[in-house]
């Protein structure tokens, strides 16, 4: 998802130095407003000051320590506090491992065999053999696009991002019907949560709509930019037999102790509801431009771009010489609430020129990511 082949290759810089709160830097030191946002792990912007100190007070007391640490618990803890559905839960690094595993402890759980995917949850074999042409991995058979509810006795789990773009009462009347059709077979349900969460009002789609899955995975904006995942869910499940999930960095504390005062700045000092707020003033201005060719899809933090691909090309093309970073994933986060009036009448200003024939593309179309071809 950063390779330049993803951008405007041969225009857009290939390589970033260092980031601080809204802004990108490049080798150059030009600055770059940006809305890719570490591709969404950065909700409260790079390098945020309080976040930073608490991992320099971790860094002191050690980053890895041979047994499990009173650290791992507290966040635990307030994990919990914040995700009620989560009553028993395993760190680890990756949104990848996150997913992974929780169709791993669904399966041990009820021995099912077979699982029903929807959306993109990361790297693994079995859900990469969904989208062709899956170099490097063989189809076992025993993963399935979710097409309906029709499951059979071999189903052990569904796993679906909740909200992809569209939140929609379609769309919630959809998944309230999937968590009722799993509750009456037994099968597991899962929420990759890994972008929604910490993004939504009440920090989850989960909380927000009230519709519970029984296990939930959690990662990126979690700990400001470091590398953490959870997966939880029911203690029933959690701890039904000695299944394996086991990562030499799961318990890795500067990660653990960036998470907490990320956790806790979220429940204190910025409102996800403010940014919420802000991010659909965004989207609603932006959109009100060109939308039959240009156009964000999505919800108040996270969208993604669509419409008429040369003109995106060349309004991205024109956004960063302009000092502003899009990818195809719009992401918002709090840094960027200040820049919304001189972004969207930049952005306005890009349209206009293209509209008038006043833009040429210098660069290559960018290629869809890998994540985009597998939610479609």
């Amino acid at each position: 998802s950063k390779r330049p082949t993803c951008f405007v290759n041969g225009v857009y810089p290939e390589f970033l130095k260092y980031g601080n709160g809204a802004f990108a830097y490049d080798m150059d030191g030009k600055s770059y407003i940006d809305f890719i946002q570490g591709l969404g792990s950065t909700v409260l912007g790079y390098a945020h000051p309080e976040v930073g100190q608490a991992v320099i007070n971790q860094w002191a007391r050690g980053a890895n320590l041979s047994l499990a640490t009173d650290l791992e618990v507290v966040v635990a803890e307030k994990v919990k506090e914040l995700f009620p559905c989560v009553e028993r839960l395993r760190f680890l690094k990756t949104g990848s491992e996150a997913t992974m595993s929780a169709i791993r402890i669904a399966r041990a759980y009820n021995q099912g065999t077979v699982v029903h995917s929807h959306g993109y949850h990361g790297q693994a074999d079995e859900f990469i053999s969904l989208t062709p042409p899956h170099f490097g991995v063989y189809d076992t058979g025993y993963i399935k696009p979710l097409d309906d509810f029709d499951f059979d006795d071999a189903v052990s789990s569904v796993i679906i991002e909740p909200i992809l773009t569209e939140l929609s009462p379609k769309r919630i009347d959809y998944l309230k019907e999937l968590r009722e059709v799993c509750t009456k077979k037994q099968i597991v349900l899962i929420f990759d949560e890994i972008i929604t969460g910490f993004r939504f009002p009440k920090f989850s789609v989960t909380n927000h709509l009230g519709i519970t899955p029984d296990l939930i995975c959690l990662g990126k904006a979690m700990a400001s930019g470091m590398p953490i995942s959870v997966v939880g869910g029911k203690k029933e499940i959690m701890e039904c037999c000695e299944y394996f999930v086991s990562s030499t960095f799961a318990g890795e504390t500067l990660s653990l102790a960036s998470a907490l005062k990320t956790m806790t700045l979220l429940q204190t000092k910025y409102k996800l509801d403010d940014l919420w707020e802000k991010g659909a003033k965004f989207l609603k201005g932006f959109n009100s431009f060109w939308p039959e060719r240009i156009r964000i899809e999505g919800y108040a933090t996270r969208g993604v771009f669509e419409g008429d691909p040369h003109i995106i090309a060349c309004f991205w093309q024109e956004s960063v010489k302009a000092g502003l970073l899009f990818g195809k994933s719009w992401m918002f986060g709090f840094p960027l609430i200040e820049h919304i009036d001189g972004v969207l009448h930049t952005s306005k200003d890009i349209i206009e020129r293209i509209k008038n024939g006043n833009v040429k593309l210098l660069g290559d179309l960018p290629t869809s990511p890998f994540s985009m071809k597998a939610r479609k």
